[in-house]
């Protein structure tokens, strides 16, 4: 399991400590944001069909909470990595959880699950509650909005019932399953929604919407569902709030936005349109390349033959707006980007050996071969460990 650190988002969520971060024939279409979604299939479902599903969904016997548990330990999956030096020892495993999304084998997890053996060109392995393994294929990792969804060669798997956020309430009773502590296979937990609505910052620059909840989720527990009390999967586990003094504070991806990505991820590999400038960069503070040199995003490095090159920008400039959008920070600049998508231009004011130009850049669009979509400098694993407050 993966873990981030968070900014302190403002009015939404005040969190200055670590989150740590933590999905079957899809039965039912949703509209998220205004948006018609389709299920896996490719089937659009009409807003007549949603309402009468809803409408359904409230008149149906609620189960006895064992039942819930029996049905995720059928359609909730242990997912590991492990990293081996050259003497062929283990060095590091990085582990979570998955939902299971088609009875031919179709898991949804996280990306930041994932994000290691996909670095590494390999697999991850998929572990069902009798014990079966199965090598899988990552399909594609979205990490804009921390969703990836894997497939293994299977057949007759239970998928999760998937159910919609716009049925979710404050103080409703949810059930979560996932693999907290790597050892404590298979746990499922409760609680109760806290919060709809969470913007949470993470320290990449990576903003997500998110709902609250007090299920005890830990370690492991990324991308395992989090069940209503109909036995439908509700919500994704993302991400929970570490410090000395905070407990019951968990975070889960609307369900709704992550079967959108997935069916994206399924179709193409990737989310289309999505911008990519080509560059990696950090944050520049006042002075640091030289005395005045400007608080920014500093390039640390430039791909060949995408847009940030071909734009004229180079290593060690420094990208003081986007736009009308101030930059002085690599979050600031990788907010301004989600503004934009692949094929729009956009006005870029740069900081050069003491010198400020103004350069236009056509967005390239993120892509398998090109899979950064946020600007960050590349990193160690950031697997279990957790980040110092500050």
């Amino acid at each position: 399991m993966k873990e981030r650190n968070s900014a302190k988002p403002g009015l939404g969520l005040a969190l200055t400590a670590v989150l740590v971060i933590l999905l079957g024939a899809v039965s039912v279409g949703i509209v998220y944001s205004g948006v018609n979604i389709t299920t896996l299939s490719g089937n659009r479902v009409s807003d007549s069909e949603l309402m009468a599903s809803s409408a359904a969904y409230w008149l149906r016997a609620e189960p006895d909470s064992t039942e819930i548990y029996d049905r995720a330990m059928a359609e909730t999956v242990y997912l590991y990595w492990k990293e081996y030096d050259e003497n062929g020892e283990v060095t590091g495993t990085v582990s979570g959880s998955g939902i299971v999304l088609s009875s031919d084998g179709y898991i949804l997890t996280n990306a930041h699950c994932v994000s290691d053996a996909q670095a590494a060109g390999e697999s991850m392995t998929v572990e069902f509650s009798d014990g079966s393994t199965y090598e899988s294929v990552i399909v594609g990792a979205d990490t804009d909005t921390d969703v990836a969804l894997l497939k293994i060669d299977a057949a007759g798997l239970q998928p999760a019932a998937i159910g919609t956020v716009k049925n979710v309430r404050p103080c409703q009773t949810v059930y979560v399953m996932g693999h907290p502590a790597q050892n404590l296979k298979f746990t499922i937990t409760s609680g109760i929604v806290s919060g709809l609505d969470r913007s949470v910052t993470f320290s990449d620059g990576t903003t997500l919407q998110l709902f609250q909840l007090d299920a005890a989720v830990n370690p492991g527990n990324s991308g395992g569902p989090v069940y209503d009390t109909q036995g439908n999967v509700v919500g994704m586990v993302t991400a929970k709030y570490v410090d000395l003094t905070t407990e019951g504070i968990g975070f889960a991806t609307p369900i709704d936005l992550a079967i959108e990505i997935a069916g994206q991820l399924k179709e193409n590999g990737f989310v289309r349109g999505r911008p990519l400038m080509g560059i990696t960069v950090s944050t520049a503070v006042e002075g640091q390349l030289r005395e005045d040199s400007p608080a920014g995003a500093l390039i640390y490095s430039v791909e060949p033959g995408l847009c940030g090159e071909k734009a004229g920008l180079r290593k060690n400039d420094i990208i003081i707006r986007m736009g009308n959008a101030p930059i002085t920070s690599m979050q600031e600049l990788v907010n301004a980007k989600k503004n934009y998508r692949a094929g729009d231009s956009v006005e870029l004011r740069v900081w050069r050996d003491g010198q400020e130009l103004t350069v236009v850049m056509t967005f390239d669009e993120v892509t398998p071969e090109h899979r950064t979509g946020s600007a960050t400098i590349p990193a160690e694993s950031e697997a279990e460990i957790e980040l110092p407050e500050g």
